[in-house]
Parts: structure tokens; C-alpha cells; sequence
């Protein structure tokens, strides 16, 4: 078993019992925050979520809905997305939400326009799917490590992605749950250890 497993299950080993039942949870009430979204805005779920995604790198989950929402609403009134006062998402992360609210209709072609293993990633796991996002908070855990988020250090190239995503579905595997829902609880547990909000 190589190191990044075992940092993974020990972070585990250390959820509470809530923890593990928030963990597993955790896209399920992602999924009905963003159905809430499509029913209110007469869009569909998958192009809602798309949109969350989208809007996702360095937004918690209590700002990437509203911010999302934000976006959907000024393409619905025809602002341009570097215009949209107050957005927090970055403005290439706008523009991928007003392309998938364009048009884009298939799975496969909102994963096209995200383009990013991460975002790509999270738009799967809220979707249903078995992906594993891998953002500064997973890395951190991986490596037993806490750097800041906006570090160099927590850059994460693709080899790396690639490593941590198998370290999470190794780990999976030997607790026989979901990738997606371990990378869940043990964010929930690392949250938690560290005082994060």
C-alpha cells in the first residue's frame, strides 16, 4: 500500500460517525441544491450543474451556487459574463457557463467545454458518477499535509491528478465504498481537524 493510501484511510479512520454519514450525502444534497436551481430557473439539471462546475475553483460550496445562479442569470439577460457585478467565479469560468447554457446538451460535450479534471470531475460526482475530485483540499489529505490553497504547492499537475484520483480509488476499494464519496467524507473530517469553514 503506497503512502498517499494510507493517509487517505487514516483520515478516514478519524471521521466520526456524522462525518461519514455527511460524506456520503454530500452530492446527493449537491444535486437536489442544483435541482432546486433548475426547477426555479427552468433549466436542466445537467446544464445547472455544468454551471456549478463551472463556477467551482476557489468558491466554497455556500458561494459556488449563488455564483452559479449569478451566471445563469445574466446570460438570461444578455450581460456579458465579464460584466455580471459581483460574480465571484473567474471570467474563462463565466464564459464556460454561458457556452454550456448556449447549448450544450449532451453529457459528453459539458465535460468537453469544462475542460479540467477537477471541474470535470465535480460536474460527474454531482451528477451520480464515480469520478474523483481532486481539488487542494484532496491533495492535502493525500499527502498528509496542509499547504494553502493558493500556493504553488498545491498546483497539481496531471500525473499528479492522475496518482491522487488512484490513491482515493485504491483506498475506496479496500473500505468497499465509493471514490467520490471517501474523497467526501474525508473532506468533511478534514475540515473539521483543521477549523476550516
Amino acid at each position: 500500500m503506497n503512502t498517499l493510501v494510507e493517509n487517505i484511510l487514516t483520515c478516514h479512520g478519524m471521521a466520526t460517525r456524522q462525518e461519514k454519514l455527511d460524506g456520503l450525502q454530500w452530492y446527493n444534497r449537491a444535486r437536489r441544491d442544483c435541482r432546486k436551481v433548475a426547477k426555479t430557473k427552468s433549466l436542466s439539471l445537467m446544464k445547472v450543474v455544468g454551471v456549478v462546475a463551472a463556477s467551482s475553483p476557489n468558491l466554497g460550496w455556500p458561494k459556488n451556487v449563488p455564483t452559479a445562479e449569478q451566471i445563469i442569470d445574466g446570460h438570461t439577460a444578455q450581460i456579458d459574463p465579464a460584466d455580471i457585478d459581483g460574480c465571484m467565479a473567474y471570467k474563462a469560468n463565466r464564459l464556460k457557463g454561458y457556452k454550456i447554457l448556449d447549448g450544450v446538451n449532451r453529457y459528453t460535450a459539458i465535460l468537453k467545454t469544462l475542460n479540467g479534471p477537477k471541474i470535470s470531475a465535480f460536474f460527474d460526482n454531482i451528477m451520480g458518477g464515480d469520478s474523483v475530485t481532486v481539488d487542494g483540499h484532496a491533495r492535502n489529505i493525500a499527502y498528509a499535509e496542509r499547504v494553502g490553497l493558493k500556493s504553488n504547492a498545491a498546483n497539481i499537475g496531471k500525473a499528479e491528478y492522475r496518482n491522487i484520483a488512484q490513491a482515493y480509488r485504491d483506498a475506496a476499494a479496500i473500505l468497499g465504498i465509493k471514490a467520490c464519496d471517501l474523497q467526501a467524507i474525508t473532506w468533511v473530517t478534514w475540515r473539521r481537524i483543521h477549523g476550516i469553514k
